[in-house]
């Protein structure tokens, strides 16, 4: 894979953090103004998607303070204008308050999200509203054949990772969960769409987890007042969990009936970010 060794800062005023490392030797003058930066937006050349995709990097506060490693959240939908910006206020968090782990956020943004997260459907009704379906294998190739050996060669990771996202991205997350567990070590799901394929994710999960390889990985599900199939298929999904998951899978299902469907992300991920990325104890 060719890359374009290039990077465009985020000069984002309305944001409320920044690295320690950008901070002022003196006070400011009156009047000076100076640009917040909350990370990085990167250009990578995709051989996957034959072009260029774009990621979004943000590092702990102490990360230039030495050699220190850190785990890694990778955010789908993770574009300076999608949900890096909120998830950056998040990963602050950790730094200001310590009620979880520092992290390094990467966001991976998707051009077509309907399209890239979603399995091949064949159904009627799946192919009326997105005959373009099916681009969900492309999308975790890239992620994990380009995005991360290309952060892991540049970073200070520990060698731990999670994903995180919503909607048809928490779809994306709860497939790769099921299909693929050793992609990553920790996934959070919040309000997946798994209606899609008439709730058939939800309808195999219990083959998919008979199937193994779950041990020593965690998942965070959570649901916000969606219902109808958006809810049977959390069900069938959490009934399958109860019965078939491993001893050593860790997870959580904490259901958020009183968010909205665009009122759940935040709270969600700061529940999840206690729970997967939790303090160490000390000694």
């Amino acid at each position: 894979m060719r890359l374009k060794p290039f990077a465009r800062l985020l000069g984002l005023a309305a944001a409320a953090l920044t690295l320690a490392a950008c901070q002022p030797d003196a006070a400011p003058e009156p009047g000076t103004q100076t640009p917040i930066i909350v990370g990085e937006e990167i250009v990578l050349d995709s051989g996957i998607y034959d072009g260029n995709r774009t990621i979004t990097v943000s590092l702990p506060w102490s990360y230039g303070d030495g050699t220190r490693s850190y785990p890694v959240l990778y955010l789908v939908d993770g574009g300076a204008q999608q949900d890096f910006i909120p998830m950056a206020g998040l990963a602050a968090l950790g730094s200001l308050s310590m009620q979880y782990r520092e992290f390094i956020l990467v966001g991976v943004q998707t051009e077509n999200r309907y399209v890239e997260l979603t399995a091949p459907s064949d159904l009627a009704e799946d192919l009326r509203w997105l005959p373009e379906n099916g681009g969900a294998a492309d999308f975790r190739s890239h992620l994990l054949d380009e995005v991360r050996p290309w952060i892991e060669a540049r970073y200070r990771t520990s060698g731990e990772d999670a994903i995180i996202g919503e909607s048809m991205a928490g779809l994306f997350i709860t497939e790769t969960f099921l299909r693929a567990p050793d992609s990553f070590d920790h996934y959070i799901a919040v309000s997946p769409s798994l209606w899609w394929r008439s709730e058939g994710l939800s309808h195999e999960a219990a083959d998919l987890l008979a199937a193994g390889g779950f041990g020593g990985h965690s998942l965070f599900l959570t649901i916000a007042d969606e219902g109808e199939d958006m809810q049977t298929g959390m069900d069938r999904l959490v009934a399958a969990l109860d019965t078939g998951a491993p001893d050593d899978l860790t997870w959580w299902y904490q259901p958020m009936h009183d968010e909205h469907h665009h009122t759940i992300y935040n709270p969600a991920a700061l529940q999840a970010l206690r729970l997967v990325f939790a303090p160490e104890e000390d000694g």
